[in-house]
């Protein structure tokens, strides 16, 4: 109840400031399936957004288009791996497509839904590690876009199919090329992504895994680690390990997965002095950026939201006509069916991350 009277004053504050700068206020709805997901005990709600008049003339005036095509969008999501994610995944898209200023419709259900979806929607973004080989066949004229895996990492593909996943080997290869002697301590939790990246620092170097929670310090004194830990647990190990004063690694690592505010907010300066991160997020729209964060969502920081708005573009190019392997708005191509993805590299450097290379 909090929450709604929260969002309400929010809208109810943007209508004034939308009225007294001459802007607008677009509402959309959305259903979702709560019988098989009770994401919200309300079937149809409103989302509300704040679109600055000037966006589409001055921040994508060259993406924007006047033709208006209806989409239906349905999103598949496994419950059980990705369900915390929804609302931040729906706000997300929602801000992307208000911002092109089409009719859509945009619906949720769980993954069993797969086949009954299939045959009612064109364009399908699923939410899951797997890829259904069986319904993509079967339903080829149906578009389907998984924002969380890779192409690399899955064998099989279909015309019908596209992939937004982070390009983790990339970023493992970049960050291998600053390890002189090729080998390396990985420290790991059990996590998905964590195996998936020691998998690949494993086919790039020699690596001796260190599993959380059993961290022995003195093992990393004159050595290179990687960290395929989520922020909060790698803010901490840097932290003790700076409590360490007669142990010095050569270089700290780390993928996409470290790329998070909450790692600056939890360490000291002294703990990231030697800690490079990879990051793939680039050419993000600031406006975008802007609208995602009044809705407590994010692209800037989140990959998962990133890689859907990138095939949301995706999705629009070809409903409108527009380029199918130049994604106009985020300054990037979808090539083979996959976001094809630029890697840099990062240091936290006064309590920000900067780009060194």
């Amino acid at each position: 109840m909090k929450k709604i009277i929260f969002i309400m004053s929010i809208v109810f504050n943007l209508h004034i400031f939308a009225k007294n700068i001459g802007g607008i206020i677009i509402y959309n709805s959305f259903e979702t399936n709560t019988t098989s997901m009770n994401i919200n005990s309300i079937k149809k709600q409103k989302t509300f957004i704040f679109l600055n008049p000037l966006y589409h003339t001055e921040i994508l005036k060259d993406s924007f288009k006047t033709l208006k095509p209806k989409l239906n969008i349905a999103i598949i999501i496994n419950k059980k791996i990705l369900k915390k994610y929804l609302p931040s995944l729906i706000n997300s898209i929602n801000v992307y497509l208000l911002n092109k200023n089409i009719s859509y419709n945009l619906k949720v259900f769980d993954k069993d839904f797969i086949k009954k979806v299939a045959k009612n929607y064109n364009n399908i973004i699923i939410y899951s590690i797997d890829v259904n080989k069986t319904i993509v066949n079967e339903y080829n004229n149906t578009k389907f876009y998984f924002p969380a895996i890779n192409k690399n990492d899955v064998n099989f593909s279909a015309n019908n199919i596209y992939f937004g996943g982070i390009d983790y080997k990339e970023q493992i290869d970049k960050l291998s090329s600053f390890i002189t002697d090729k080998q390396a301590i990985a420290v790991t939790s059990n996590s998905f992504i964590s195996k998936q990246l020691l998998k690949k620092e494993k086919e790039k170097i020699f690596i001796k895994e260190m599993k959380l929670p059993y961290i022995n310090y003195d093992e990393f004194e004159n050595k290179f680690i990687f960290f395929n830990t989520s922020a909060r647990k790698t803010a901490w190990i840097l932290s003790s390990l700076s409590n360490h004063i007669n142990i010095t690694t050569k270089l700290q690592l780390s993928a996409q997965i470290n790329f998070d505010p909450l790692l600056i907010a939890l360490t000291q300066p002294q703990d990231v002095q030697k800690l490079i991160i990879a990051n793939s997020l680039l050419n993000i729209p600031i406006v975008l950026e802007d609208y995602n964060k009044i809705l407590n969502s994010g692209i800037k920081y989140n990959w998962l939201n990133y890689s859907t708005n990138i095939l949301l573009n995706k999705i629009y190019n070809s409903s409108t006509k527009g380029d199918e392997f130049y994604m106009n708005d985020f300054d990037t191509y979808i090539f083979d069916n996959q976001i094809n993805y630029k890697t840099k590299i990062y240091q936290i450097i006064e309590n920000s991350f900067r780009e060194i290379y």
